[in-house]
This record gives C-alpha cells, sequence and structure tokens, in this order.
C-alpha cells in the first residue's frame, strides 16, 4: 500500500472557505450518504433537533458527504434547512472509494473548522433519535474519551463479520472489550481525528470502522462504549443478497484489520493483556429484530466453496488443521472455536508476508469461505438459544482467542 496516497488529497477551496466563516466549531456531526434518498431527510432533521436540544450553548454544525449518490440524495439535501444557529456543509467526498472517503472528508473538515468533536453517522439510519447526539458526545466532551462506540441491541445472527471474527480479535490483540467495533456510528476527539487524518492506512470503504477503533486503541486513546439502543437501518436488507453486499464487506474489513495488525505488531505483542473475570452478564433490555438465517444454504456454500478452495489454502494453513478442516466438510462434524481461531491466526501471520494484491485478495477470500462455515457451526449451536445463551457461546470463543495469544506471537 503507497503510504502517502491520502496526503494530496484536499478539499474543494470553496468549501475550504465556508469552514473558515463558520470556525471554530465546537461538536459537528458528520452524516455519511451513498444513495439514501428515503431516509437521509429524516436523519438530518433528528439530529438537526438534537443538536439544537441538548447543545444550545454551543457553537454546531452538521457537514453531509454525499458520497458520489446516483439517485435523488443530492436533490433531497438541498431541502435540509438546520435551525438557524447550526451551520451547514454539504460536499462531495475528496475521493473515491466508499464509507472511508465520506469520514475522510468529514474529518478534513473537522480540521478546516477546528471542530472539539465530531459525530459521524449513516444517513440510512431509520432508528436514530435526538438524544443519540448527546449520548454519544459526552464522553467527549466532558474529556473523558477519545472514541465513543455504540452498544446496539442485536439478534444473535446479526453482526456476523462482527460475532466470530472482528470483536474477538481486536480484544484479543488490543485490549480493549468493545463488543461492536464495526457498529457504524462514533464520537471522535479532536485528537483522536487528528492522528486519523495523518494515518498511512486510513482505508477508503468499508474498513474505515476497524481502523478507527483499533487506531484509537493502538495510539493509547481512551475508548469508550457510549450509546445503548436498537438500531435499525435501510441497508440491513441488503443481507439478504450475501454476494453483493456482505461478502465484499467482508473482504474490505478483514484486510484492513490485518493492515493494522502487521503495522502495530510491536504495540500488540508487547501491549498488556484484557484479564477475563470469569462470569457473564446477562442484558435485559428490550428485544432485538430477529434475523433470518438459512443454514442449509450457508452449509452448501461452505462445502462448496472449500472444495474449490482448499489448494489455495494449503499456502495459508498447516497441513494438520486442513486435515481437519477436510474432516470437517467430509463428515458435515463441529467446526469449533478452538480450531477457528487457529485458522484465524495462521491467515493474520500469513498476510503479514503477502505482499501482491492479488495474492492478498485470494487469501481475504479463502479465509471468508472459512468463515462461512465458522458461521454455520455458531447457528446450528444456538438455533434454540436466547440472545444471552448465545452471547456467552460467542465471550467463551472470545477468550479462546486471548488464550490462544501466544500462538499467534509464536508463528506471526
Amino acid at each position: 500500500m503507497n503510504q502517502d496516497w491520502n496526503k494530496n488529497l484536499k478539499l474543494n477551496p470553496e468549501i475550504i472557505e465556508q469552514c473558515h466563516e463558520i470556525k471554530p466549531i465546537d461538536t459537528m456531526v458528520g452524516v455519511l450518504c451513498k444513495d439514501v434518498e428515503t431516509t437521509v431527510l429524516n436523519v438530518l432533521n433528528v439530529i438537526n433537533e438534537g443538536l439544537y436540544r441538548y447543545f444550545a450553548d454551543y457553537k454546531k454544525a452538521i457537514v453531509v458527504s454525499e458520497g458520489g449518490s446516483t439517485d435523488k440524495t443530492v436533490e433531497v439535501l438541498e431541502l435540509f434547512q438546520p435551525y438557524n444557529s447550526i451551520k451547514k456543509i454539504v460536499t462531495q467526498d475528496i475521493t473515491a472509494g466508499g464509507k472511508g472517503a465520506g469520514v475522510m472528508t468529514i474529518l478534513e473538515i473537522a480540521h478546516e473548522v477546528e471542530a472539539k468533536s465530531v459525530v459521524l453517522m449513516d444517513g440510512d439510519l431509520l432508528s436514530i433519535k435526538p438524544g443519540w447526539i448527546q449520548t454519544i458526545s459526552n464522553p467527549i466532551i466532558y474529556g473523558r474519551a477519545d472514541l465513543t462506540v455504540p452498544y446496539y441491541i442485536r439478534d444473535k445472527n446479526d453482526g456476523v463479520i462482527t460475532n466470530n471474527l472482528v470483536y474477538p480479535f481486536t480484544r484479543a490483540l488490543y485490549g480493549v472489550d468493545i463488543r461492536q467495533p464495526i457498529a457504524g456510528e462514533f464520537a471522535l476527539s479532536r485528537n483522536l481525528y487528528e492522528v486519523l487524518r495523518e494515518h498511512p492506512l486510513f482505508p477508503p470503504d468499508f474498513g474505515v470502522d476497524i481502523f478507527i477503533v483499533t487506531v484509537a486503541a493502538a495510539e493509547g486513546m481512551e475508548v469508550k462504549e457510549g450509546l445503548y439502543s436498537l438500531k435499525i437501518h435501510e441497508s440491513t436488507t441488503r443481507y439478504l443478497e450475501p454476494e453483493k453486499f456482505l461478502i465484499p464487506m467482508f473482504r474490505k474489513v478483514t484486510g484492513s484489520m490485518f493492515e493494522l495488525t502487521k503495522y502495530y505488531e510491536d504495540y500488540w505483542k508487547n501491549g498488556s493483556r484484557l484479564q477475563h473475570k470469569g462470569f457473564y452478564r446477562e442484558s435485559f433490555s428490550q428485544k432485538p429484530i430477529p434475523v433470518k438465517i438459512d443454514i442449509n444454504a450457508l452449509k452448501k456454500s461452505f462445502h462448496n466453496e472449500f472444495e474449490s478452495a482448499k489448494g489455495i489454502m494449503r499456502h495459508f494453513l498447516p497441513s494438520e488443521i486442513l486435515t481437519d478442516l477436510e474432516n470437517i466438510v467430509k463428515n458435515d462434524e463441529t467446526f469449533d472455536s478452538d480450531l477457528w481461531v487457529e485458522v484465524v491466526y495462521n491467515y493474520a501471520a500469513a498476510y503479514k508476508h503477502t505482499e501482491r494484491e492479488p495474492d492478498k485478495y485470494l487469501l481475504l477470500d479463502s479465509l471468508k469461505t472459512l468463515w462461512i462455515g465458522r458461521f454455520v457451526s455458531y447457528c446450528i449451536e444456538t438455533e434454540d438459544m436466547d440472545v444471552n445463551e448465545a452471547e456467552t457461546v460467542l465471550q467463551k470463543q472470545a477468550e479462546v482467542f486471548e488464550e490462544k495469544f501466544n500462538y499467534l506471537v509464536s508463528i506471526y
């Protein structure tokens, strides 16, 4: 990766002029948009109300990154008029790519307006409330955190990339028990966003969420959960078409996660380890919206893809692990968490030594196949469990990631 690729990206001079006219700003909300014509006006109106209601004495702004939308999002954005005390900036992304490009654009504007805090919100949120802005911002505003991340109430089959991969991996390496590190919404301090702006691994795509959390943790900043709610967003419906949405997301998120693992190797090898407490808390909040999973279809996909990809997997896995995986497919056995953790750690180590982009793609694609296999076993194991029982399964899996940490160190 070219570590200077984002250094030459600049905001439009007209946008910079707008920024200088309204600076300094105390609290700024950035809204990320991509073809959200049906939802974004409500999101903006709710943010507008939240800022007006809870931040009366603050200098505030709403910044919208329109994300290269091809529907009527841009026309809808023109309809939005904030309260007089709230400034509004709408801009195109400073580069192509996706969500990361939008975040990059918003943080550049935050720099220009000298924002003391930044909140990032997706433009397709359906469940957003005015109080969200205050709740997620407070740890930043009161100087108690550099990053706040929501804890959303989710079904046991939701958050499929988070539950079995991103959460336990991040917890084991960086010692932060942030349950949903790719939740989508964040509040950031000025200290953090200035570090992110200059970071050589800033991804222009889906990998930006795990990038934000990992950098904050590895740079020694305070990371907290800061918003507890039910999340409903329009893009959840795209999970029904995994090849179009979820699978590309897996590649981007995991690729960014492994790049950061390589970059911060000295930190996580020598950092302090999280101490588990040996008990599991119960959630008795409102019930999440159920997510239906076609286990048979997923199992068929795993078996078919494994047969096609096992030749590639030989480049990334020890022979004994590959033999175990072949037995799982052949005999329809359980793909347990102990084996899964060793698979993930071997792939992380292999990624370190994989230089060519086509080879990285093959690596991530074959890990995606194995991730589907682990998810199938998780779904079968938790099929008759409630949310708390399934969460205990995931917590125990996270502990296995921690217990096998020295295994990663030994092979990395």
